[in-house]
């Protein structure tokens, strides 16, 4: 069991971070914070390099904006816990397309059942052209 967990620590990148990005943040590396997934977020000492080291699943998805725009540089000040700048925000959790969560419509919905889940009828029709 402990050789199966270290060869995947060794061997997969979608688990979490590499031996490399562990290696990396641990000498060039310092934490400036977390966000309400557990995620992780450095900054180089240098202040020219940022990462995120995911909690769990590599999903970048899982990023909320305000980290987005510190990792992307657009902003500089470091977010500061989940607080919310207006009352009609929501918090942010994550992008549900593809998955059980996502968002579907209830007036194209053909049937509530559970098998039924996937199966939709739309009144769309796609542009052909002639």
């Amino acid at each position: 069991m402990i050789v199966k967990s270290l060869l995947k620590y060794l061997f997969t990148w979608w688990n979490g971070s590499t031996v490399g990005t562990n290696l990396y943040t641990f000498l060039k590396g310092k934490k400036v914070g977390e966000d309400h997934f557990g995620n992780s977020y450095y900054e180089s000492k240098d202040k020219k390099n940022r990462w995120c080291i995911y909690s769990n699943q590599s999903e970048a998805s899982r990023i909320g904006p305000e980290w987005n725009g510190w990792l992307r540089f657009t902003s500089d000040s470091v977010p500061e816990g989940s607080d919310m700048v207006y009352k009609w925000q929501k918090v942010f959790n994550g992008n549900f397309t593809g998955i059980e969560g996502a968002y579907k419509p209830s007036l194209v919905k053909v049937s509530s059942s559970k098998e039924d889940l996937n199966s939709y009828e739309s009144d769309y029709q796609a542009w052909k052209p002639e």
